[in-house]
């Protein structure tokens, strides 16, 4: 199945910021959607140039709001600042004609993903912009339900 039939037939709404948008916002779209577990950081023209993890943005909030020990927590209480300044730029991206089953098996992607803590896979067009995204845990449960023969 090709990456575009799959976002037809399991949409999954994708959380969305600019670069510029602070870390609270950022945070708040996170805890405001019960499912959502990352953010991709679009530029003006819609295409992704960022990764932003519910885990990173939790450690940076957490930082806040504990007493300091250490010199990065000390700094990262300092510079919050935006969600440009935090995000990954390194997005692991599905192209809209990729075969779903390529992103589970190969495992470099795979394993990256899961090492970043990455759980949405976003797909995009040709010109990089963001056309929705796929769930790894999805993925996982559909690819088990075909090994059993479910």
């Amino acid at each position: 199945m090709k990456t575009s039939e799959w976002l037809k037939t399991h949409p999954v709404k994708a959380l969305t910021v600019a670069g510029d948008c602070s870390l609270q916002h950022a945070a708040r779209l996170l805890l405001d959607d019960p499912e959502g577990r990352d953010l991709f950081v679009l530029d003006a023209e819609g295409k992704v140039c960022g990764h932003l993890g519910f885990w990173h943005v939790a450690t940076l909030l957490l930082a806040e709001l504990r007493p300091t020990h250490s010199l990065r927590e000390l700094m990262e209480r300092i510079t919050l600042g935006n969600v440009a300044d935090h995000m990954d730029d390194h997005v692991m991206c599905a192209g809209v004609d990729e075969d779903v089953d390529d992103i589970l098996y190969q495992h470099d992607l795979f394993q990256q993903h899961l090492e970043r803590r990455v759980e949405d896979i976003p797909v995009v067009d040709d010109q990089h912009r963001l056309l929705g995204v796929i769930r790894l845990s999805d993925l996982l449960r559909d690819s088990i339900g075909a090994d059993d023969g479910g």
